[in-house]
């Protein structure tokens, strides 16, 4: 029982100690209804047009803890991963991998099935060694799985606005939907960002959300759905996931690359909604289930 009452002190402690940062970073979350449609991707190229065209000093986490490729498609070749952070008592400094234009990675694990369904516990140790880091950057991007899974659901609720990639498929459209209404229920009037991907310009990028946005307006009248821009279909996209590169690395001029630095202009002139809480106090919070 004391041990018990200690360890809510501690909680209780560093989240104070969190709360009282004036300037906490931007957390974005990058998520999916379903898997194959660029998610991790448009992640990596984000956080390579923050830092290189508009000077961010960027976080990556990959939060796609048992199949996390983040660290592939930069390169890279970690010696750790989350998994040694949470289960090996590594440090999270022992972790961080940095890649191009000085972006900090967190890798996860892949193909560890024990980091699929994470405890309570785990999730708030994870948070928490945030509070080490979170004066050394302006972005926390968190690249979560796909779905619905409670990992997915913590990360993207955690976050202080979540981007929602999806694509012209039916099944991608139909699962987009299904993660808003988890996300709705769970958090009602969270900001959503529908970010339509591999489509032809932007105006099949505003149908594609205007298709989905209609069937919200009629079964979920209070969701808080903005559309976050489009990325058009480019097979250059495929030619620099093959050269583990981001394609706003290896061809700037691409028009992909064009889009996804509109995408983050646009991200970056928006001004997170009065009451939305920020920060890694709000992770932690809802981590430890005292919020949302």
């Amino acid at each position: 029982m004391n041990d018990q009452a200690e360890g809510l002190r501690n909680r209780e402690s560093l989240l104070a100690a969190v709360e009282k940062k004036s300037s906490p970073p931007r957390i974005i979350s990058v998520t999916s209804g379903k898997g194959g449609v660029g998610k991790t991707n448009v992640t990596a190229n984000l956080a390579y047009a923050f830092s290189e065209t508009f000077g961010k000093k960027v976080l990556v986490l990959d939060a796609d803890m048992g199949l996390g490729n983040m660290d592939v498609l930069f390169n890279l070749r970690p010696r750790w991963t989350l998994r040694d952070f949470l289960f090996d008592n590594r440090s999270l400094s022992d972790v961080l991998v940095e890649g191009p234009a000085g972006i900090r990675i967190l890798p996860a694990a892949s193909g560890v099935e024990e980091m699929t369904a994470l405890s309570p516990e785990q999730n708030l140790k994870l948070i928490s060694a945030f509070d080490q880091l979170e004066a050394d950057f302006d972005i926390l991007l968190i690249d979560t799985g796909a779905g619905i899974s409670e990992n997915v659901l913590t990360f993207n609720l955690a976050s202080q606005e979540t981007l929602i990639v999806v694509t012209p498929e039916p099944t991608s459209r139909t699962d987009a939907f299904a993660l808003m209404k988890v996300l709705n229920r769970r958090y009602s009037g969270k900001p959503l960002l529908f970010l339509s991907n591999m489509v032809r310009d932007r105006r099949e990028g505003l149908e594609l959300f205007d298709l989905v946005s209609r069937v919200a307006d009629r079964f979920l009248p209070d969701l808080n759905l903005s559309f976050a821009g489009f990325l058009p279909q480019d097979p250059s996209v495929t030619q620099a996931v093959r050269s583990q590169k981001a394609l706003s690395e290896m061809l700037p001029g691409a028009p992909f690359s064009a889009a996804i630095r509109q995408v983050a202009r646009d991200l970056l002139a928006r001004v997170p909604e009065p009451g939305v809480p920020s920060g890694i106090g709000l992770l932690m919070k809802r981590l430890a289930g005292k919020e949302g």
